[in-house]
């Protein structure tokens, strides 16, 4: 009965080694930054169109037709940017007087950045549990391809906390935390949950989830890695994340 939880742990708590990789680094100046941002961009994008959306899609197929299944997808994936929209509306917006814009917009892009990986984390946590406690085998697969796409997204997480706090224990602290929530909703959902989830509700999700990522990744980390530093540092964020994150994804 551990076995699934600790498959859920090791794949969540490999986000906490993103955030060690980033403090690893001497220092990160603003060109550094742009390219963090375009980094958790191209991350957030390259996980909605390469995995969220296909696999929902491939589900619906199986059931409807083409044409059916895509406006399901795409009518989740509108609800999923309302969300997303209405999240980063919680985020303070007004920059208080006398703090530096830059660190502003790094701070609410830090704070928006850490809620859209735990909102991700938390489904992602259900479905590693449920797959590892009905077959140990896909259960690992899926473990082992969750934790390596969980290293950029800890160190989307950890660039901008270290850059603003100047604080390694923080950077690797918020990384750890957000791994951590991967454990946890895998381990509720499984406890008190899992008569009610069914593999139905997780695929309905996904396509939610990367509504939420793909808002932030293009009105949140671009603007703000453009606002930092010259535009091509933001672009080479993007792709550098994009294909980490599809070598994650296909090498699994």
């Amino acid at each position: 009965m551990l076995y699934p939880f600790a498959v859920c742990a090791f794949a969540g708590l490999s986000t906490s080694l993103g955030g060690l990789l980033v403090i690893a680094v001497p220092s990160i100046d603003n060109k550094k930054m742009a390219f963090s941002q375009g980094f958790a961009a191209g991350v957030m994008l390259a996980v909605s169109f390469m995995d969220l959306l296909p696999e929902t899609f491939d589900t619906y197929y199986a059931y409807m037709p083409v044409i059916t299944a895509a406006k399901a997808v795409l009518s989740l994936l509108f609800c999923g940017w309302v969300a997303g929209t209405a999240i980063n509306g919680l985020v303070v917006k007004d920059r208080p007087a006398g703090e530096d814009e830059i660190l502003f917009t790094l701070r609410r892009t830090a704070v928006i950045t850490m809620l859209v990986m735990v909102i991700h984390n938390l489904p992602e946590g259900m479905l590693t549990v449920f797959t590892s406690a009905h077959d140990a085998r896909a259960g690992a697969r899926i473990g082992l391809a969750v934790a390596l796409h969980n290293l950029p997204e800890g160190m989307a997480i950890a660039s901008p906390v270290l850059y603003i706090t100047h604080s390694r224990a923080k950077a690797f602290f918020y990384s750890l935390a957000a791994g951590m929530a991967e454990l946890m909703g895998g381990v509720t959902a499984y406890i008190l949950l899992r008569d009610f989830i069914t593999s139905a509700f997780l695929n309905g999700l996904m396509p939610v989830i990367a509504g939420i990522m793909c808002q932030a990744a293009l009105c949140e980390m671009i603007p703000a890695g453009t606002k930092i530093s010259d535009i091509h540092h933001t672009l080479y964020g993007i792709i550098a994340g994009i294909i980490i994150m599809s070598i994650g994804l296909f090498a699994f």
